[in-house]
């Protein structure tokens, strides 16, 4: 226990110092081809041309606030990957730190698996934006350390910390709150395996922090919350109706995930699910310390609750919501999930004496994780210059040609052949990519006019005058017809149609 409790003091000389060199080392190898793909990622588009910041406005003041500080002003600038690595590196404290939560458990090499907190496959989406990178990866380090705060610092002290980190959490990036309850249910987990009982008084105590932190901050974003897509992603179902809208879109998530983990992480995720899953039962039938350890039916049926409930953390909080943002960015918990997952199947491995398979699933579940991560970053890198390619060709042809007034994009450009084929090869990566140059996207336009394209043509989101279009355009010359695209001039407006954008009849 007193290693548990040891606080990280990063001295030049300390093992705690190395091994935080080392995570922060893995993160940074695993993330670099994020860093060459030098691709902006949706709302850094408008970030980059016009500086704002707007995250008060979603309830996360402190994403504001520390860009500030970053940025020493109000008008943020593109400094990556500075956010991204300084990210990084507070996501390695993070992995120190958890690695004194779960010492009493292990002292091994189980603790690597908490990377997975970072490199699982949807966390790529935020580590991907080169302005919100910082924030979230905050947002996740924060939740984690609120637990480490009331597991290493017990009593009244250690809950107010918890508290304030958890706070912390939220006006960071709400989604992330998930990590800290689901490192709790496998911290409770473990307990039971290890010493046949929870730590009442510390799990219930971080429990009911938890709880009313987070209802405490729904009652404070109100005073934050501004504009029609903040307020509709943020109201929650009636009470009456949550306990159906729980369970139907925790099933939701896991067909999602099941589809676009299809293939090897899928089947990895399983296998050390199976693997925990045996342990944590063999551990809680005949714990190794059962001094105080509770009957045994009354062990079960805790393990059999709190292993029911956690399929609910790879949503948390956004499960309670009635229209939930159903992006990558926000299954946060999922990686807290996979990670605590590994952590007990490597736990297993080393209790049986199968120190060398436990290595094993770390070196194949992290080495897999990151191939993914280089497989999403050259898709990107592909992607991007492709896209601008065609792009700047596009800008050139609408400069040249004596014309104005609203633009409108029909279809959308495809995928660059590399691009495709790595979807192929992962389908998680068809939730994470898309093209820009696409006519129902608002970012389609944005990224032209950073790229120079002129402010005499004017953005047009509406569907109705582009179907229109698309109802006639076999019977209209085009003014510029390209390989990719052709430009056409029709009701006072100009439109640009891909490939397929204007079918033969």
């Amino acid at each position: 226990m007193s290693t548990a409790r040891r606080p990280f003091v990063p001295t030049p000389s300390s093992p705690d110092l190395r091994r935080w060199a080392a995570v922060f080392a893995l993160l940074m190898f695993a993330t670099y081809p994020l860093v060459m793909a030098d691709r902006l990622y949706l709302d850094d588009i408008w970030r980059s041309m016009h500086g704002q910041l707007g995250w008060t406005s979603n309830a996360r003041p402190l994403a504001d606030g520390v860009m500030i500080a970053l940025n020493m002003g109000t008008r943020v600038v593109d400094l990556a990957p500075l956010p991204l690595w300084l990210g990084l590196a507070v996501i390695a404290v993070l992995l120190v730190v958890l690695r004194q939560v779960f010492a009493t458990f292990s002292t091994g090499h189980a603790w690597w698996a908490m990377a997975l907190l970072a490199l699982q496959p949807f966390f790529l989406q935020n580590l991907s934006y080169r302005f919100d990178a910082l924030p979230m990866a905050l947002a996740l380090s924060t939740s984690g350390l609120a637990l480490a705060a009331g597991v290493l610092r017990p009593g009244l002290p250690g809950l107010a910390l918890a508290a304030l980190s958890l706070m912390a959490s939220l006006c960071f990036y709400q989604a992330a709150v998930s990590v800290y309850f689901v490192l709790l249910a496998f911290h409770v987990l473990l307990s039971l395996a290890t010493h046949g009982t929870p730590r009442w008084r510390l799990h219930l105590g971080l429990l009911i922090v938890g709880a009313a932190t987070v209802l405490i901050y729904k009652g404070l974003s109100s005073l934050w919350l501004a504009g029609g897509y903040s307020l509709t992603h943020s109201q929650m179902v009636a009470p009456g109706s949550l306990p159906g809208h729980l369970l139907a879109q925790t099933l939701d998530f896991w067909r999602y995930a099941a589809h676009v983990l299809d293939g090897a992480p899928w089947w990895g995720l399983a296998i050390i699910a199976v693997v925990a899953g045996i342990g944590l039962c063999l551990g809680t039938a005949r714990p190794p310390r059962d001094e105080h350890a509770l009957a045994l039916p009354w062990r079960c049926l805790l393990l059999v609750l709190i292993v029911a409930l956690l399929p609910l953390g790879a949503l948390g909080i956004m499960a309670a919501l009635q229209d939930p943002i159903w992006r990558p960015r926000t299954f946060i918990g999922f990686g807290a999930l996979a990670a605590g997952t590994l952590f007990c199947a490597v736990l297993a491995c080393e209790r049986h004496g199968l120190r060398w398979l436990g290595n094993g699933l770390l070196i194949v579940v992290l080495g897999g994780a990151t191939v993914i991560a280089y497989a999403y970053g050259n898709a990107q890198n592909h992607q991007k210059h492709f896209e601008n390619t065609i792009s700047q060709r596009l800008i050139d042809d609408l400069r040249r040609l004596e014309t104005s007034g609203p633009l409108v994009l029909v279809d959308t450009l495809p995928l660059s052949p590399a691009t495709a084929n790595a979807m192929k090869a992962f389908p998680i990566l068809d939730e994470l990519m898309k093209s820009y140059l696409d006519g129902g996207d608002w970012w389609g336009y944005q990224n032209l006019y950073r790229l120079g394209l002129p402010e005499r043509y004017a953005f047009h989101g509406g569907s109705e005058l582009r179907e229109a279009f698309v109802a006639r355009c076999d019977t209209l010359a085009p003014l510029q017809r390209r390989g990719w695209y052709s430009i056409y001039r029709w009701r006072e407006a100009v439109f640009v149609a891909f490939d397929g954008g204007c079918p033969e009849k």
